[in-house]
């Protein structure tokens, strides 16, 4: 019992956060036997540190307000005609629109391939066989699907696709993952290297990327549907949310700069 405690306070001196914190004592939790049949975790010394924990390092969502995305996609706007712009270029845009009008995380991105991909004239469809970080038994994100945007093909996430898909075939050298690297040898990409490639589209767009990460992505996107009165329902299906306090709590944020553009139209 008593090193349970004094392992939990070696943690915060090195500095772990709050939430770190708390999964180590859940895992304490399923080891650790105290008299009296009392779980570890619901001692009232490790609830009393706990709390001490939480007041001087608060587990809080990472931003209180997010960024516009509008800004974003009319900056992305002016990378046109598709057919002229180089494959750097195709490829910050296609990955951001398909951020945005998915709200999904680096991680689903990363995991579509070529293979299991239905390309039609007014959509484009993958089906995700591999594990993803909410996949559960019986629950999993199995496909993905984007649609055109008729009002503006410019910003047709479907249209930068299949250009995508025919720019990259000839250098895919049977790689089958759908985002490959664009320069030499052209493999395939790791989630860190979508996350940088977001972030670069953000800092040319005028967005702080000193407090926002690509995962802000997943905000942006979710509170701009939001805001467009798209049903909190259909946002977490897209998403792939089950709680919507989770929603509310971590995604769900005010738009620092809303021009009224382009945000109320992505979705």
């Amino acid at each position: 019992m008593i090193d349970g405690i004094n392992f939990l306070g070696e943690l915060y001196q090195e500095g772990l956060s709050y939430s770190s914190i708390n999964t180590a004592r859940s895992a304490l939790s399923a080891v650790i036997s105290i008299a009296g049949n009392v779980n570890f975790g619901n001692n009232a010394m490790v609830t009393r540190f706990m709390k001490g924990v939480f007041c001087s390092r608060p587990s809080l969502p990472r931003y209180t307000e997010i960024w516009d995305v509008s800004l974003v996609l009319c900056y992305i706007k002016k990378w046109q005609p598709l057919a002229s712009i180089d494959l750097k270029t195709l490829t910050f845009k296609t990955v951001t629109l398909m951020a945005l009008t998915s709200g999904q995380r680096c991680q689903t991105l990363q995991a579509l391939d070529i293979d299991h991909m239905v390309v039609a004239p007014s959509y484009c469809k993958f089906e995700i066989i591999q594990l993803l970080k909410t996949s559960k038994p019986n629950k999993h994100l199995g496909q993905l699907n984007f649609i055109t945007y008729a009002p503006d093909e410019n910003l047709c996430v479907v249209n930068c696709l299949k250009e995508y898909i025919k720019r990259t075939e000839p250098l895919r050298s049977g790689f089958k993952s759908l985002l490959i690297s664009y320069v030499k040898p052209h493999c395939k990409v790791s989630t860190n290297t979508i996350s940088r490639w977001l972030k670069e589209v953000l800092k040319i767009s005028g967005i702080d990327t000193s407090i926002f990460t690509a995962h802000s992505f997943r905000a942006a996107a979710s509170s701009a549907a939001k805001s467009s009165n798209v049903p909190i329902d259909k946002i977490m299906a897209i998403a792939g949310w089950q709680s919507s306090e989770k929603f509310r709590k971590y995604y769900d944020k005010p738009i620092i700069t809303d021009k009224g553009g382009f945000a109320n139209s992505i979705f």
